[in-house]
């Protein structure tokens, strides 16, 4: 029952529940909790006292557990508190060594057991019960004005520690020098003194403003004030056990000490799971962030160390073909007697062939220029779209094929504003890899789009699948067939020169239907 209710009374999952169900569960659980003292009290039969040989050792066990939680709960804190510096750890670890050794004088003092400095009384055990809970209420109380994540005074262990070891030492001093037929909080045959009753009401009205104290900082979110909340809200109940029972051996302060031991495990629990577990559970987080990242990382490594060897390739394999032509027709022109026919032939490939080297090292410098995060420098004009598209066709006519390639722009567009050299390589990227990628016609059309002016290049082709269509607009990504057929980088460059224009790339394509790529530019304004 135990875990559960922890489970659900101090750390209710926020976003599982509303908070108004959440304060219904822990008031519940309160109710349940205050149940078994409501009983024994409304049950003259069960609040008989019981034998001291049966009394003691459920007492014993009750405070040995009570002892050994004190000392998990300062050694938890001793041993973490320098990795996992939490300030209200910081304070409660040492004092709850205090703690567990008023428990642990307790239990020796009662009576029954064998004593220290004396025999052991009632008196003697009620006294250092006391001291057990004044400091652990006092510490709780103290600590909900500190947050958790305030390091602004961070003092050294030993610094915080000694102090306690000093007063325990004083009190077990001043209650040894006492007489020991006193009879501050207990008569013998009369039962609690006025003074006892009204410590722990003391005690217990302590501890409710703390609960109250810290069910508000736990309202803001604070996980550990929950619990310790809790653990001052059981205390009330203990608290007020320990003024109802008339005889040491009395079921109502076995009761007592069991809500005790729950208050132990609540406060034992915040600072295990502050200093241990949260810092764990932020470490595993951490590391599967790490990894994830990792391989993320790795992969675009891959990726990339695949597109550079792929870039490689292609670079070999496309400029070695421009390069055997430029080399084959330079031995033509070289050869004696060539006819003049075959002259002016070797020189035109010769050229188209240089040419078509010129662009792809362009398009390898523009790319390396982009991805170094440089901006292109462009040496902008007003263009005539109409003349500069039947220039640039008229051009690289060894390379197309005007039998399949329309020119379907207007008279009167106006001119854009775009950098010459630029729009060429733009034109021929897309013209060019139209006709490689069809048999069928290929149209160049352009139409005013507003402060822009938009160029098409439609072709008859095979289309491209929706998952390329993105992709293929990536360097050093080839079109689908074309695997060992250019360097990957036209799309690319189209796409990076049109928007250092202002302009936006466009694509329409499906399976079958062809494709048609469009990109738009601005148009030139007078001056």
């Amino acid at each position: 029952m135990g875990a559960s209710m922890v489970d659900d009374l101090t750390l209710p999952r926020a976003a599982s529940r509303p908070p108004t169900a959440s304060s219904g569960l822990r008031l519940a659980w309160l109710v349940a909790l205050a149940a078994p003292l409501v009983i024994l009290l409304a049950l003259p039969g069960l609040h008989e006292p019981l034998s001291a040989a049966r009394y003691l050792p459920v007492h014993t066990v009750l405070e040995l557990l009570v002892v050994g939680v004190a000392f998990a709960t300062f050694g938890v804190q001793w041993f973490a508190a320098r990795e996992f510096p939490d300030r209200r750890a910081q304070v409660i670890g040492p004092a709850f060594l205090a703690v567990g050794l008023f428990e642990a004088l307790h239990l020796l003092t009662f009576p029954g057991m064998p004593g220290v400095g004396g025999p052991g009384t009632t008196e003697r055990g009620i006294y250092y019960w006391f001291l057990a809970r004044l400091w652990t209420v006092g510490t709780l109380v103290w600590v909900a004005r500190l947050p958790p994540s305030d390091r602004s005074l961070r003092p050294g262990r030993a610094r915080l520690l000694v102090p306690h070891l000093v007063a325990v030492t004083a009190f077990v001093a001043v209650e040894l020098a006492l007489p020991g037929d006193r009879a501050f909080f207990y008569v013998e045959g009369g039962g609690l003194t006025s003074a006892k009753v009204g410590l722990e009401l003391f005690v217990a009205a302590v501890a409710l403003v703390g609960a109250l104290v810290h069910h508000r900082a736990a309202r803001a979110g604070d996980r550990g004030a929950r619990t310790l909340a809790a653990a001052l809200a059981v205390t009330v109940l203990s608290e007020l056990s320990l003024t109802l029972y008339a005889r040491p051996f009395d079921p109502v302060h076995v009761l007592g000490h069991a809500y005790l031991v729950l208050t132990f495990f609540l406060i034992f629990r915040a600072l295990f799971v502050g200093a241990v577990v949260a810092p764990h559970r932020e470490l595993v987080a951490l590391r599967s962030h790490i990894e994830n990242e990792l391989n993320v990382t790795i992969a675009e490594l891959r990726a990339t160390k695949e597109s550079r060897e792929d870039l490689l390739r292609a670079v070999s394999h496309d400029l070695r073909n421009p390069l055997q032509i430029v080399l084959l027709k330079a031995q033509v022109l070289g050869r004696h007697g060539a006819k003049p026919g075959a002259a002016e032939k070797a020189a035109r490939d010769i050229a188209l062939a240089g040419r078509r080297m010129e662009r792809m090292l362009r398009d390898l410098a523009d790319a390396a220029r982009l991805e170094s995060g440089a901006a292109l420098a462009l040496q902008r004009a007003a263009v005539d779209v109409r003349a500069f598209v039947a220039e640039a066709i008229e051009l690289n006519r060894g390379v197309f094929d005007p039998q399949r390639l329309e020119v379907a722009v207007p008279d009167g567009l106006p001119p854009v504003h775009a950098d010459p050299d630029r729009l060429d390589r733009v034109l021929v990227n897309l013209v060019g890899n139209a006709l490689k990628h069809t048999a069928g016609r290929v149209v160049v059309s352009a139409n005013p789009a507003g402060a822009f002016v938009r160029i098409s290049v439609m072709d008859e082709g095979p289309g491209i699948a929706p998952e390329d269509q993105q992709r293929i607009f990536q360097r050093y990504v080839r079109g689908p067939g074309r695997e060992a057929d250019g360097l990957g980088l036209g799309l690319y460059i189209v796409r990076r020169l049109v928007e250092a224009h202002g302009g936006e790339v466009e694509l329409v394509s499906a399976p079958a239907a062809g494709s048609t790529f469009s990109f738009t530019l601005p148009v030139a304004t007078p001056g």
